[in-house]
């Protein structure tokens, strides 16, 4: 009995690579198969013992440059990078739909640099780095190279022969520009316009056609009057009140009144009412100066309001022998009575309104929590990290004690990443 051996039979392409000298660029596995006695044949065999032989003319082009990437770590980094990047990038951008929109801007620049690459890489492949298909690319190129002086904005007149006339877009300028419907909105100067018959278009039509000559027209909004920001420096040297109002599920409405330190920013007191309570602006006052009053006259700033304004808030200052000075936001001082009014929103919409509060007995019960922990729990951006608390105490306002542990964490972490072993970063 005859016994046949099998023996391997090899991919004339791996013959090619090591006969061109590119055995290094096969894979390890490949390598380790391949014997010597078949690597030094195939090495001396001469070009033209296979028939279609002739195209290795047609690739020796290539080799070099293959040659060069393929024993060159870093270019194959540099290449997988590119790819990486590119990838992600259409990942993430591609659920924008503004983007496609902010190509089209840069249509020429995209067609220029196409153009120029294409002998090197295929427009398809360019196409998949903008990530915009054949056909789009070709609408780009008539726009960009196909410049129709009839136009006015260069279309090509005949590939485009829906495009305004000039004298159409010379007539929205004309409307968008005079000055008498300067503040009107866009769709009440497009139907002026074709009420005098001197538009033509439908309205989404005098919508594109103005982004594309530029105009964005707003409202007409009233400068306001700036002003100056109310400075303290120390506890105790500016007190501010204010009354806000807050609906329970009830329906009924609730007029809270606080007392403020400026500096600090601490509230000294609160009180609720049924209506705005010159009673418990009073009480307020009363309350804190008896508890922090010092060597120093201390300005008490509200605004207009009843609740301010009034002979008992008056004759209670006066009993003060001077001590506390009232002065009208707005019209005694140049200042807004704003920081009092930026607390008002935080105790509302961070603490309070998320409560949904059914009624006063729940709003007195959960604002003497929140004021709590507005004063000695939350701290503040403005104070640099203390609590109201802690500054209304003499505690300094300085950030730097609270970034102590960074420079410790600093060199941990770096010691902690630098050990790990992580597979995907090794790729």
């Amino acid at each position: 009995m005859i016994s046949s051996i099998n023996r391997n039979s090899w991919d004339t392409n791996v013959k090619h690579y090591i006969r061109n000298g590119l055995y290094d660029n096969l894979p390890e596995e490949l390598k380790s198969r391949i014997s010597k006695t078949n690597k030094h044949r195939w090495q001396n065999e001469s070009e033209n013992k296979y028939l279609g032989c002739e195209i290795n003319a047609f690739i020796k082009e290539e080799l070099e440059l293959i040659k060069s990437i393929g024993s060159s770590n870093n270019s194959k980094k540099v290449i997988k990078a590119y790819f990486k990047l590119s990838q992600t990038y259409h990942e993430i951008f591609n659920s924008f739909k503004s983007i496609k929109n902010h190509l089209s801007k840069y249509k020429e620049k995209i067609v220029n640099v196409i153009e120029i690459v294409k002998e090197t890489i295929p427009i398809e492949d360019a196409l998949k780095v903008f990530n915009i298909s054949r056909g789009t690319y070709q609408n780009y190129k008539t726009l960009v190279i196909n410049k129709c002086d009839a136009s006015y904005f260069l279309w090509c007149t005949k590939q485009y022969p829906h495009q305004l006339l000039k004298k159409e877009i010379f007539q929205i300028k004309k409307y968008l520009e005079d000055e008498k419907y300067r503040y009107w909105s866009k769709s009440s100067v497009y139907f002026l316009g074709i009420r005098n018959r001197d538009i033509s278009i439908c309205l989404t039509t005098f919508y594109k056609y103005s982004t594309l000559l530029g105009y964005q027209k707003s409202r007409y909004i009233q400068p306001k009057t700036k002003y100056s920001t109310l400075k303290s420096y120390k506890p105790n040297e500016v007190w501010c009140a204010d009354v806000t109002i807050l609906k329970t599920l009830d329906g009924k409405k609730h007029y809270i009144h606080f007392l403020m330190d400026h500096f600090s920013k601490m509230i000294l007191g609160y009180r609720v009412e049924d209506h705005s309570s010159p009673a418990a602006i009073k009480h307020l006052l009363q309350k804190a100066y008896l508890k922090n009053k010092n060597n120093d006259l201390i300005q008490f700033i509200t605004d207009g309001g009843i609740e301010n304004v009034n002979s008992t808030v008056k004759d209670f200052i006066a009993s003060t022998n001077d001590d506390i000075k009232h002065l009208i936001a707005q019209k005694d001082i140049p200042f807004s009575n704003s920081k009092i009014e930026a607390f008002n929103k935080i105790i509302k919409h961070q603490f309070l309104l998320p409560r949904n509060l059914e009624n006063r007995k729940q709003l007195t019960e959960f604002l003497s929590e929140d004021v709590y922990a507005y004063n000695n729990v939350r701290p503040q951006f403005s104070l640099q990290g203390n609590t109201p608390e802690e500054s209304f105490s003499g505690k300094p306002i300085a950030i730097i004690q609270y970034k102590t542990h960074f420079t410790e964490q600093k060199i941990n972490r770096i010691t902690v990443n630098q050990q790990n072993q992580c597979k995907s970063c090794s790729k």
